[in-house]
């Protein structure tokens, strides 16, 4: 918890206002010394419950900025006020302008939390699929004086954002696909195995997990030589690179509902390759047996009512094929895992690596004498970015809020275990970098 420093004290019209020591170690008021009660019209006019029934007040203070929602904020589903200071909603229960915040249900304080638990908590608060809108209300002074703790929770909410805001428009774009993908899949259940057999099992053996990345081709040469050092857990698109390069997975993971992915293991022989699927995923029809594992969407809940047992779920909540197999691969108990092709950037202005069924279809659709596929992808690459660079290396913003994704699953689990294979991409927060004959050396 937040334990810093706040004193309360009486302005010149006899409202309380209140002061604080800011990030810099200086004493400065967050309301006016001579009339708070002002600040009311900062935002006059702009709540509208119609259109945004959610609030996240990013500084509360003592609440005057929010004083026009006292004869409307019964018609808000939340209201979820976020402070720096610990327990300053008893401070706004004594005040009577404001102590209306502290009385109405549909109010919810998160003041003092760390960061970490404040992004737990509005994981759960925040519900995209039953809110009209959400409206992000900031308290200048709060927000100055403490500009680096709201900053964060501000990259907090618009990770959560856009993370559920993706699944949502996924599940609504795909919803019939994800049913007809089930109903198919019913038929196969025979043949499925539920994934939780192999949680734990694993704690002796180091693992990899391989993503289609650019930077992945530079590591084929000493995967295909190591193969049989540890056990390989491949994303689906970066199948076709690894067969080709005679390098055979252990597992693969699949639990997109399209049925493009059967372009990734076309005419690829995986007879020693067990397949991870969703029951929701594009039935994919391979020799022996493949594991089964839930995700959050419905269809995929309700087979675990009607047939119990018969699955485990490896749901990563990251929405991305990558976030599951870090968190399959941590389920299994692998003691390290190291992570090969996860740039989250166009390493040495590349979009694939060579061999991917995405480079392939780029070089068969846009390479030619006039525009060869190089120059495709980086003319693809500077318009995709638009500009934005991370670290030196061209990106774009959905790849670094892939990457927060990414560093928000890890960061939650015992992160010691995860080791970056990466000489080119974006390094992730708190995630050891090392180069790959070290992991060989070392595990």
């Amino acid at each position: 918890m937040n334990k810093k420093k706040y004193t309360i004290e009486s302005s010149k019209d006899g409202t309380p206002t209140l002061t604080v020591i800011n990030e810099n170690g200086k004493k400065v008021y967050l309301h006016s010394r001579h009339s708070p009660i002002r600040e009311a019209e900062i935002n006059k006019g702009k709540f509208n419950p119609e259109k945004f029934d959610t609030i996240i007040a990013l500084g509360s203070g003592l609440g005057y900025h929010l004083l026009e929602l006292k004869e409307i904020i019964v018609k808000y589903k939340k209201v979820i006020l976020i402070d720096v200071h610990l327990n300053i909603e008893e401070e706004i229960a004594k005040n009577p302008y404001t102590q209306f915040l502290t009385q109405s249900e549909n109010v919810l304080f998160l003041c003092g939390f760390p960061l970490t638990e404040i992004e737990k908590k509005l994981e759960k608060l925040i519900d995209l699929d039953n809110t009209k809108g959400i409206s992000v209300i900031e308290h200048a002074h709060s927000v100055r004086s403490f500009s680096n703790y709201y900053n964060n929770i501000r990259l907090i909410i618009e990770k959560n954002i856009t993370q559920k805001a993706g699944n949502k428009a996924t599940k609504s774009a795909f919803g019939s696909l994800y049913l007809k993908n089930v109903i198919k899949n019913l038929n196969l259940l025979s043949r499925y195995c539920p994934v939780r057999l192999f949680f734990n099992t694993m704690s002796d053996y180091p693992a990899l997990v391989i993503t289609s990345g650019p930077s992945l081709e530079s590591y084929i040469a000493d995967i295909y030589e190591n193969q049989h050092r540890y056990v390989i857990i491949a994303v689906d698109s970066s199948l076709p690179v690894l067969i080709s390069n005679n390098i055979t997975p252990d597992f693969f993971i699949s639990i997109d509902p399209q049925p493009y992915v059967n372009e990734h293991i076309m005419n690829a022989k995986l007879s020693h390759t067990i397949p991870v699927l969703s029951i929701s995923s594009y039935p994919i029809y391979t020799e022996g047996f493949s594991l089964l594992s839930l995700n959050t969407h419905p269809f995929s809940q309700m087979i675990d009512e009607i047939f119990p047992d018969t699955v485990g779920s490896i749901d990563s909540h990251t929405g991305t094929v990558a976030g599951d197999a870090l968190k399959l691969a941590h389920l299994f108990g692998f003691f390290a895992i190291g992570l090969i092709g996860f740039d989250f950037s166009f390493p040495n202005y590349k979009i694939y690596s060579r061999g991917t069924s995405y480079q392939k279809r780029f070089s068969l659709y846009f390479n030619n004498r006039f525009l060869p596929v190089e120059t495709f992808n980086f003319n693809y690459i500077m318009k995709s970015s638009n500009g934005i660079k991370y670290n030196d290396l061209h990106t774009r913003r959905s790849f670094i809020n892939y990457k927060e994704l990414i560093e928000g699953y890890l960061y939650q689990k015992d992160k010691e275990r995860f080791l970056n294979i990466n000489s080119s991409g974006i390094s992730m927060n708190g995630i050891r970098r090392i180069l790959f004959k070290d992991f060989l050396h070392e595990f």
